[in-house]
Formats: structure tokens, C-alpha cells, sequence
């Protein structure tokens, strides 16, 4: 199926999971090492969120960037944007607008929250993918603290 622009919709012909959702599923199926907080991590939850993006907290260390590098390039809009690995490794978010919609990689979030993050989350199943869900309640509090 071919991907379809969306902003919060439903990123494929036919499919029941908003964009952001299916961003995580591409993510996770290419093993990029991640925990999903934010409004897809609560719809996936069974909250009554609309869902605009992927926030996706990666596992720290330079194995988790240059797979999050290789994969983010393959799957961006205009793969130039994709921050080169050495400046992932100091930036607070990296963006990326993807054919999935725009992912939102949280990479300070991941070296100050990882351990607490992925120890409250759950996988849930997203077209087959096995998604690292944050728990609720982990992705109301980030919410509540960043959410401008």
C-alpha cells in the first residue's frame, strides 16, 4: 500500500492507526531502540488523545544513534535534514518529517529517563511490530511537564 499524507490520520489506505502510530511500527520494525511517549503512546494506551506525531525517548548510546540515523535517513521526507550521529548525540530533540508524518526523537529524554521509562513500558502489537509502549501514566506525566 502506498503511504498517503496525513496529519494525524491514518497514514495508509484502510488502516486503523493515526500516522504517528504506524511511524512508531516502521521504527520498531527496523529495531531502532525506543520507548513511545507522547499522544501515540496514549492512544495505544486506549486514551482519548488525537494523535499529530511519533515522541519517540531512544535508548542512549551510540549503537541506538547510528541505527536511529540509518533508519530516520531511509524513511525522511529530505533525508539531509536527518542530524549526522555526532550531533545526535548532544541534541535535546531531533525532528524528522518522514512519510509516516513527523517523528519527534527525544534524545535528551533518553539519556536522562531511559531506565525508569523502559522499565514501567509495555510492548504493544502495531501491524505486527512490537511497539515499547511508555505505561500511561510515564506518558501523561512527560506530557503534562513538556507540552507547551
Amino acid at each position: 500500500m502506498a503511504a498517503e499524507a496525513s496529519a494525524g490520520g491514518a497514514a495508509l489506505a484502510g488502516s486503523e492507526f493515526p500516522a504517528g502510530v504506524l511511524a512508531a511500527a516502521v521504527l520498531a520494525a527496523e529495531q531502532v531502540p525506543f520507548v513511545l511517549v507522547g499522544s501515540a503512546a496514549l492512544w495505544l494506551r486506549a486514551e482519548q488523545v488525537s494523535v499529530g506525531d511519533a515522541d519517540v525517548v531512544v535508548k542512549p548510546g551510540e549503537a541506538s544513534l547510528r541505527r536511529l540515523h540509518e533508519v530516520m535517513t531511509g524513511l525522511a521526507i529530505r533525508p539531509q535534514t536527518v542530524p549526522a550521529v555526532h550531533r545526535l548525540r548532544d541534541l535535546s530533540v531531533a525532528t524528522v518529517d518522514t512519510c509516516y508524518g513527523r517523528v519527534d526523537c527525544l534524545l535528551e529524554r533518553g539519556r536522562e529517563d531511559w531506565d525508569r521509562l523502559w522499565q514501567s513500558a509495555g510492548y504493544v502489537a502495531v501491524a505486527d511490530a512490537p511497539v515499547l509502549v511508555a505505561s500511561a501514566q510515564d506518558a501523561w506525566a512527560l506530557r503534562r511537564r513538556f507540552k507547551k
